[in-house]
């Protein structure tokens, strides 16, 4: 992903669930590289350096401690898990073998269109000033969008005892870094960013569509918990965006286009000098292997 990545609270379990599943197929009875040591389980490590290497830049840079436990933790349970499974001799279970035959030639490749395309897919800052003065007034907002800080807490009860301190002027961002559930946002006093009403939910959006800029709601309910709502800025659609915002856009168009291109060409480059053949898959050998049973 570039910059256009998630960035509200909504994402978040998504988000780990993603970051499990990367601890998860880094497991194995490889050496481990020397590090700042996070956990072990008889005598297998884990290191900070190792979870650089399996998280994309732009989710470290927004983990916080919390969510940095829980993937510690993740590791040492599928740890534990894959311990015992070698005590059995699964890991020479076929099934097992294919797929970490098929993990490891995904990741060494994916390695290699990284390194190749670097160069391939670059885009001069000219290349996007030259766009974006000439169709500037064009980019504008599609649907309305607010800026909202908020604070996330388990039940109505927390969120009523907030609210009363908030209106005895407490200051929200502290109390956002003190006692919302979502780690990533409290870091930065709640702040959510901009959304639109395709990012989050309903509720959220239209307690947050009633307030004025600068005015925070009374307790607001989502599928998440509880909800004290600050709106920070609200933009009409059809408002034209700001330089910066405006060029990250036609950045990503760029590239997307320029990679979606290099990436087929370099495709092409390999196919032209490799030996490759094609078997038929008719509907015998399709009834063979499903006559197999395989899992």
């Amino acid at each position: 992903m570039r910059a256009a990545a998630q960035r509200n609270f909504m994402k978040t379990k998504l988000f780990l669930s993603g970051i499990a599943y990367l601890v998860i197929i880094a497991c194995s009875n490889e050496p481990k590289s020397v590090g700042t040591i996070l956990a072990e389980v008889n005598g297998e490590i884990l290191t900070l350096e190792d979870l650089e290497y399996q998280i994309p830049a732009e989710y470290r840079s927004r983990l916080s401690p919390q969510e940095l436990k829980e993937v510690v933790e993740t590791w040492i349970n599928t740890e534990l898990l894959y311990q015992k499974a070698l005590e059995r001799g699964l890991d020479q279970d076929p099934a097992v073998q294919a797929v970490v035959k098929a993990g490891t030639r995904e990741a060494v490749a994916r390695k290699l269109v990284d390194s190749e395309l670097s160069l391939r897919t670059m885009i001069p800052p000219t290349a996007v000033d030259s766009i974006y003065h000439a169709q500037s007034d064009s980019y504008r907002l599609e649907k309305n969008r607010y800026r909202a800080s908020h604070i996330l807490v388990p039940t109505r009860g927390e969120a009523d005892a907030v609210f009363v301190r908030l209106k005895k002027g407490e200051n929200f961002s502290g109390l956002a870094r003190d006692y919302s559930m979502d780690r990533q946002s409290a870091d930065r006093g709640g702040d959510l960013g901009y959304f639109t009403s395709d990012d989050i939910d309903r509720n959220f959006v239209e307690a947050a569509d009633m307030l004025n800029v600068g005015s925070y709601s009374a307790p607001v309910q989502t599928p998440y918990g509880y909800h004290l709502i600050l709106l920070t800025d609200r933009q009409k659609a059809g408002a034209q965006l700001d330089s910066l915002e405006a060029k990250q856009r036609i950045l990503d168009s760029l590239y997307s286009v320029r990679h979606a291109a290099a990436f087929q060409g370099f495709i092409d480059e390999l196919k032209s000098s490799a030996a490759i053949q094609r078997h038929e898959i008719t509907d015998s050998l399709l009834a063979s292997a499903a006559g197999r049973g395989l899992p």
